[in-house]
């Protein structure tokens, strides 16, 4: 081809803000879903690119986007607690409560005194408990108060240890505590299941309601599988020989059962055929605090509650757990069936949107920002304010509490809340780590090994003090026990580690149910230190 055919041509490419920080969330996300036997840096892998970001190419933040993502965060999180907050101070304020406030008084105590006695800088401190608890609600609330570089330079020594030292602690615990986690597991019955063919000829042509043989064991036939076709079973279900049943009890009770109707299969249902799955929110008050045996689901409606969400945990219940308002039930049974449970439990997003409502979004925007606005002049202290991050947890608490206010709607779908909150921390932390990456790798020195250690006494001290208060004075199972202390630091992989001795739902039960008051708690905690130091003459 002649060289007088070519056309030379170039293409440019106009890097913007918004190009920087979106490509560092992808990266971010991206190392943090990377993980080492279930451990990770989730979200903080966001601020830990951003910090490579701003140390190597010295990207410029956008302030007004740590400020929105900061709204977004916080307002999601009120949302998120807002049904469960109060309520769970009475249900569980002699127990888990007591336990998470044992907790966080401790390391308040812990946090203050060291700061006081060392005389490290404030945010380096706060920094450093913010990342021994691994909080990023905690890490949002002291940037209020301190240099964003102080915080972010101690968050980022003490998350490492503190999530070491967590790990270690819970692990070498649960397997000095084996043997008395596995008596006090062998003390709870739990529910069984299994599948038998009926070929007791005298059962069959009888409906299950006449089959005193169900009643008096306490199981339940909570499927029933007859030419191919899978159904859920009912009281007025007639048996016919030849019929596959799964029945569900405790395990003594279902192996008598079985026996009495013949041999027992081990190949699961196809749970695909007919019947339909669907997640129904609890707001009828009047089935709040029931248990599932009490209200008589299965035998009732004949669906299947397969598992509950409740503060973004899955578990399955047991007869005997109580619903609380706002948990997501996942039930099994046919359209109809599900129906009539929807209108027994409540309508399935009766008050809660299917998409977020721009209008009532707006709403909650405009009341965090003026709850933010509002100054309190405090005598010796100054000024006080809960800023714009207390003011969006304060406004989404109020309208994740009270699920409408006027004609605006507080209750988002889960899925759309998760998708805002996770997006609000993600523009954080890019943000916050392009303007400090550079100030903290200049601030490494020798100091940082103290750093370190503190971060982990900050995490192992109040640690032991809750389990020993929790478990030998307040006579806390060991295995709910640390479902409280993990929920109490919102330290979720703990689970995992407790759920390889105790499968069970206890501990994730005892968990959610103060995960999303210790959210709340810790933001309080880190301005409750701060107004302590500020007294003391450390801040």
């Amino acid at each position: 081809m002649p060289e007088s055919g070519l056309v030379p041509l170039e293409i440019y490419f106009q890097t913007s803000d918004l190009v920087v920080t979106f490509l560092l969330v992808l990266l971010g996300i991206a190392f943090g879903n990377l993980t080492i036997k279930g451990v990770g840096f989730g979200s903080s892998g966001v601020l830990i690119a951003a910090m490579v970001g701003g140390y190597l190419y010295d990207f410029e933040p956008v302030p007004i986007l740590a400020d929105l993502g900061i709204v977004l965060f916080l307002l999601c999180v009120g949302l998120e607690a807002g049904p469960s907050f109060f309520r769970a101070f009475k249900q569980h304020g002699r127990r888990y409560i007591t336990n998470v406030l044992v907790l966080l008084a401790v390391s308040g105590v812990t946090v203050v005194a060291i700061i006081a006695a060392s005389g490290i800088a404030t945010g380096i401190g706060l920094g450093l408990f913010a990342g021994s608890f691994t909080s990023s609600p905690a890490l949002i609330s002291a940037m209020q108060f301190s240099p964003e570089e102080e915080v972010i330079f101690g968050y980022g020594v003490g998350y490492p240890f503190g999530l070491i030292g967590v790990i270690l602690f819970i692990s070498i615990s649960v397997r000095l505590l084996r043997n008395r986690m596995a008596a006090e597991i062998a003390g709870h019955s739990q529910l069984h299941s299994a599948v038998f063919k009926l070929e007791n000829e005298a059962l069959h042509g009888r409906q299950i309601r006449d089959v005193d043989l169900f009643q008096e064991h306490d199981v339940v036939v909570s499927g029933l599988l007859r030419d191919l076709s899978v159904r859920t079973a009912s009281g007025s279900t007639v048996l016919q020989q030849g019929d596959i049943l799964r029945l569900e009890g405790e395990p003594e009770a279902v192996a008598a059962v079985g026996e009495e109707l013949g041999e027992e299969i081990q190949e699961a249902f196809d749970e695909q055929s007919e019947l339909d799955s669907r997640s129904i929110v609890v707001e009828n008050t009047s089935v709040v605090n029931r248990t599932l045996r009490d209200l008589g689901v299965r035998l009732r409606f004949n669906a299947t509650v397969t598992r509950v969400i409740r503060a973004n945990v899955e578990f399955v219940p047991a007869e005997d757990d109580a619903l609380n308002y706002g948990d997501v039930v996942v039930a099994v049974g046919t359209p109809y069936q599900l129906d009539q449970l929807e209108l027994f439990l409540g309508h399935e997003h009766h008050t809660v949107q299917r998409r977020v409502d721009i209008g009532s979004l707006a709403a909650i925007l405009f009341l965090a920002f003026a709850i933010g606005g509002i100054v309190v002049p405090i005598p010796g202290l100054g000024p006080f304010s809960l800023g714009i991050a207390g003011g969006a947890l304060v406004a989404g608490l109020l309208f994740g509490h009270f699920g409408r206010i006027g004609n605006f709607i507080g209750r988002f779908p889960r899925n759309a809340t998760a998708v805002l909150k996770e997006l609000g921390l993600a523009l954080f932390f890019v943000q916050v780590g392009l303007e400090t990456g550079q100030s903290f790798v200049e601030s490494l020195d020798w100091d940082a090994l103290y750093y370190a250690l503190y971060a982990v006494i900050f995490a192992l001290v109040p640690m032991a003090a809750s389990f020993l208060v929790g478990h030998w004075l307040m006579k806390i199972p060991v295995s709910e026990c640390f479902g409280v202390i993990c929920g109490g630091m919102t330290f979720t992989p703990g689970l995992d580690i407790i759920r390889q001795v105790d499968s069970s739902d206890r501990p994730v039960v005892a968990y959610s149910s103060v995960y999303p008051v210790s959210l709340i708690l810790v933001i309080a905690l880190v301005q409750g230190m701060h107004l302590a130091l500020v007294s003391l003459g450390a801040a």
